[in-house]
């Protein structure tokens, strides 16, 4: 595959996992962000045969735009996290609580090491 027709790919692909998220459509996000980490694999296969020669200039702003998009949906997806688990919590409470700060004497819960 070509780098440019790849990355054709993981634009189309992109397209349809925005729609899926703007949709909630949960199953069709699952299934685009299936499809979609196979063309980003697809796509380091096709720059891998470029054999070290830099991407052609025409594609850079493309790769740019990519890049731009899967940050906006890593961020969209955070927030979709925060709003289910806040959602899940006015339903179900914790089942222990978990003070802010911590016990005394410990460092607060978000600065916390989960190793």
């Amino acid at each position: 595959m070509t780098p440019e027709a790849a990355l054709q790919a993981v634009e189309q692909q992109l397209a349809k996992m925005s729609a899926a998220l703007v949709a909630a459509d949960a199953l069709a996000a699952e299934q685009s962000s299936a499809q979609l980490r196979r063309d980003l694999d697809a796509l380091i296969q096709a720059s891998r045969g470029l054999q070290g020669q830099p991407w052609p200039e025409a594609l850079r702003p493309r790769m740019q735009a990519v890049s731009n998009q899967l940050a906006m949906q890593r961020e969209q997806l955070a927030r979709l996290g925060a709003l289910v688990d806040r959602q899940a919590a006015s339903i179900l409470p914790p089942a222990e609580p978990a003070p802010t700060y911590g016990q005394a004497g410990s460092a607060a819960r978000i600065y916390r090491s989960t190793t």
